[in-house]
């Protein structure tokens, strides 16, 4: 499990999250995206390599997303796979994944 990043402003989410990796992804995550956070108007996050989502997934993609807006820095995921956004429906945290969404 990892997050790499692609280019100023890009990620890509890739393997499996779940509870025994989410908390060090989270905090591996928002050390790699801290520079682009300062610089960036939007994060954009390819889940599109994520084998697995469930509540740690969700609960990682809502720490970040508070993360950026503490930055004034808009992050939004691309690919997002169908069980977390089930997932986000169920909890009813659709809207904010959605609202989260990159726009084609």
């Amino acid at each position: 499990m990892s997050l790499e990043r692609m280019d100023s402003g890009r990620y890509l989410l890739k393997g499996a999250v779940n509870f025994e990796n989410a908390a060090q992804v989270e905090v591996e995550g928002k050390q790699l995206m801290a520079s682009d956070l300062k610089q960036e108007e939007t994060i954009r996050i390819d889940l599109s390599d994520l084998h697995k989502g469930d509540s740690a997934t969700l609960s990682l993609c809502l720490s970040w997303i508070r993360e950026a807006h503490q930055h004034n820095t808009s992050l939004c995921f691309s690919s997002v796979p169908d069980e977390l956004a089930s997932l986000a429906k169920v909890c009813g945290l659709e809207s904010v994944l959605q609202d989260s969404s990159c726009p084609v």
